[in-house]
């Protein structure tokens, strides 16, 4: 930035660093707005009274130059990230910003999804496996099972009700011919009289036939 007096003569050449933060927005603000809202303040009245005031002297402003940016996008500060001092972590972008990312957070099947997954800053990522009265889950990753006493218990309650369901149907079953055969056996031993199939003349009585029964007509 470079003042003039009202003589023409230079007060004043500053040159002005900024660092670039960790942050997208604030890297674009620096590269495209930055020129504009120091343009803007430089050519307040106010601001050149107060800098006037300082070098004791009527200061004008006269131009502002900047550089070409050496940082385009937070995309070229990689180089400048390190995460090598966290076990397995690694770099990576989140919301504008470069964080360190741990191995749960990239790997999300870490656990294989039987286990909560924790990042250990000088381990690296450990699992939490569940467990439960039917599954119980182990191994470095939450990898291997036993299954509970939950699980023997509900297998072996829901064998024993199919069990009793197919010994009440099969006495279902049983009953019902038993008691078929029964009356099967009830109407073979009806006692029935012995002249109930005698169809011998009994004064003329007339059991459905036409006429009675003569022997001679055959």
């Amino acid at each position: 930035m470079i003042f003039y007096n009202r003589n023409g003569s230079i007060v004043s050449e500053s040159v002005v660093q900024y660092n670039y933060l960790n942050n997208e927005t604030q890297i674009q603000f620096l590269n495209n707005q930055l020129d504009r809202v120091l343009t803007d303040i430089l050519n307040d009245t106010r601001n050149l009274v107060n800098i006037s005031q300082v070098f004791r002297s009527n200061v004008s402003f006269n131009r502002l130059t900047l550089q070409p940016p050496l940082i385009t996008s937070i995309a070229d500060l990689k180089p400048l990230v390190n995460c090598f001092q966290f076990a397995n972590y690694t770099a990576e972008i989140s919301d504008g910003v470069w964080r360190c990312a741990g191995p749960c957070k990239t790997n999300p099947d870490y656990c294989h999804q039987h286990g909560y997954c924790l990042n250990d800053i000088y381990k690296g990522p450990v699992c939490s496996c569940y467990q439960n009265s039917l599954e119980q889950y182990h191994g470095p990753r939450c990898e291997f099972v036993n299954r509970g006493p939950g699980f023997y218990g509900a297998l072996f309650g829901s064998l024993a009700v199919v069990l009793l369901i197919i010994i009440i149907i099969t006495i279902f079953v049983v009953r019902r011919r038993h008691k078929r055969r029964w009356k099967i056996n009830q109407i073979d031993t009806l006692p029935f009289e012995e002249d109930f199939f005698d169809f011998s003349n009994r004064r003329n009585r007339n059991f459905g036939f036409q006429s009675t029964y003569n022997p001679k007509r055959f």
